[in-house]
């Protein structure tokens, strides 16, 4: 099943090899006749560059950590970590979860939380558009926290609203998900943009990985419940750290999140 995934990743590996550079990188590095080349070919005949000047900037790894952006980078990683944490762990050993807290683990059970997290994902793409970046993720950090706080009290004859419980935690997981791949990208000025999406994917997945490994073994030596509290743990953390760091994004452009960058 995890091998599998590889087929995808190399499709996706030969699309790529055809995709053009940036041309806001290319003019960055003053090839500017392939700047406008790529954008008559992919944009249109009549667009025009609004700034063909090289920039020179300061794009060092180290920039992520400059006074004026460290509170961005560290927001990011944070919330991203929080947010993956219990999701990869609980969904990578689903069946083991769901026996524990007395639910049935069938095709059926399969089919519903596949749903959900399918329906979780458009409606993801919907609050993103719609509502506030950072109410859309402070929201969700409150509606998980919630759901995961009642799985893991929840005694195992409370089937139903353990169910229901489960299934709301298991659509906005899905929900907010979306964000992971959007906030990064608008926190950060263009010339560190690559940059700090990389440190922030980065330490999500060194999070899910050492969330995932450590899940079984709470299950194991501690129980259930007090595995799911230290899970509803991480996402309180992300909750506290987003209300006090998360920038609002939603109206910005790359310019303005450029500018907004050295203003934190």
């Amino acid at each position: 099943m995890l091998a599998s995934s590889a087929i995808p990743a190399v499709i996706i590996l030969f699309l790529r090899m055809g995709t053009p550079e940036s041309p806001r990188w290319l003019i960055s590095k003053g090839r500017i006749e392939e700047a406008r080349e790529i954008v008559k070919k992919h944009v249109g005949p009549n667009i025009v560059l609004d700034d063909e000047r090289p920039v020179q900037t300061n794009s060092s790894f180290a920039t992520l950590f400059r006074k004026d952006i460290r509170k961005r980078t560290a927001f990011n990683c944070i919330f991203f970590v929080c947010l993956v944490i219990p999701y990869f762990a609980i969904y990578t050993f689903l069946p083991s979860i769901l026996d524990a807290i007395g639910l049935s683990e069938g095709y059926g059970t399969d089919f519903l939380l596949n749903g959900l997290l399918i329906a979780g994902a458009v409606l993801g793409i919907w609050f993103t558009v719609k509502f506030s970046r950072r109410g859309f993720l402070i929201s969700s950090f409150i509606v998980l926290i919630v759901t995961l706080s009642l799985l893991s009290v929840l005694p195992s004859s409370a089937t139903v609203l353990m169910i229901l419980s489960f299934a709301i935690f298991t659509l906005i997981m899905s929900a907010v998900s979306n964000l992971v791949g959007v906030f990064p990208a608008e926190s950060f000025p263009t010339e560190i943009r690559s940059t700090g999406v990389g440190l922030a994917t980065s330490i999500s997945r060194l999070g899910s990985a050492i969330g995932t490994f450590l899940l079984t073994m709470g299950i194991a030596n501690f129980g259930i419940q007090f595995t799911m509290f230290c899970l509803t743990t991480v996402l309180i953390i992300g909750a506290v750290v987003s209300i006090a760091w998360a920038p609002e994004t939603k109206s910005l452009t790359l310019s303005d999140a450029s500018n907004s960058g050295k203003k934190v």
